[in-house]
């Protein structure tokens, strides 16, 4: 049965709606977790609804600031569209840097054309990197990192006026620093086996100089696999507080950034 209360619903309260949903929107679609594509476009389509509906009596929102004109919409989907993708971009160069990190660690480990197919991108990945990618998802979660992401939504409607953004010098330093720091983070995320499986090669290089009839093709390979997969194993407990750190620092960054576009 359909609630009376929708049906009393005036057409500023429908115009706020779609203010709403159109920041909400970009964010909920490229956004970690849900910027899967095994996640239905009807489920990421109704659970920004359901923000929208959420959020609709809590931020400061009029139907006066929705334009009258073709050009003037056009903007200001854009505007909306911008904050929301740049927002999304930021959140998940952490999810990158696993990407990139476990691509090398498994280049190392002789398993670069071993992969599965990655249901985000629709992409080969690498075995080690969608292991860590899934591991930073669960941590992410955990910590109640989409909570971050949502409440910095909720607080951008009192920093940004809706169909506005201010994309200054700023705002283009603070996505390269965080583009750095992902290299920076992946580094940090493959230290321990990487540095492993280099010892690794240069003893097998030694060994291979010293004794050329040992079969080194042979033994490396099937060695650097456990070795890799044994520190892989061991930095798990260094690899928890390192993407908790990080995450911690992604909500700190995250309101720097929607704040610095605000005018």
């Amino acid at each position: 049965m359909v609630d009376t209360a929708i049906l009393n619903w005036t057409l500023n309260q429908v115009l706020s709606l779609a203010i709403i949903m159109i920041r909400i929107g970009p964010l909920v679609f490229l956004m970690p977790v849900f910027s899967y594509s095994t996640v239905p476009t009807q489920v990421k389509a109704l659970f920004s609804l359901m923000i929208a509906l959420i959020l609709l009596p809590v931020v400061p929102i009029s139907a006066e600031n929705l334009p009258q004109t073709t050009t003037g919409f056009t903007i200001f989907v854009g505007c909306e569209f911008a904050f929301g993708a740049i927002l999304a971009f930021f959140a998940r160069l952490i999810f990158a840097a696993t990407d990139i990190a476990g691509q090398m660690v498994s280049i190392s480990m002789g398993m670069g054309m071993a992969g599965v197919m990655d249901p985000q991108f629709g992409t080969q990945v690498s075995l080690v990197g969608y292991l860590w990618n899934i591991l930073a998802l669960l941590i992410f979660l955990s910590l109640n990192g989409h909570h971050i992401v949502f409440n910095i939504l909720v607080d951008s409607y009192n920093w940004l006026q809706p169909g506005t953004i201010n994309i200054n010098q700023a705002t283009y330093a603070g996505v390269l620093s965080g583009v750095s720091h992902m290299f920076v983070l992946a580094i940090q995320i493959m230290a321990p086996a990487a540095a492993a499986l280099f010892f690794s090669h240069v003893a097998m290089g030694i060994v291979a100089k010293t004794v050329p009839q040992i079969p080194i093709m042979i033994v490396a390979l099937p060695m650097n696999i456990a070795i890799g997969l044994i520190f892989i194993g061991l930095s798990l407990s260094y690899l928890l507080p390192l993407l908790a750190k990080n995450f911690d620092m992604l909500g700190q960054s995250l309101k720097q950034l929607a704040r610095g576009m605000g005018v």
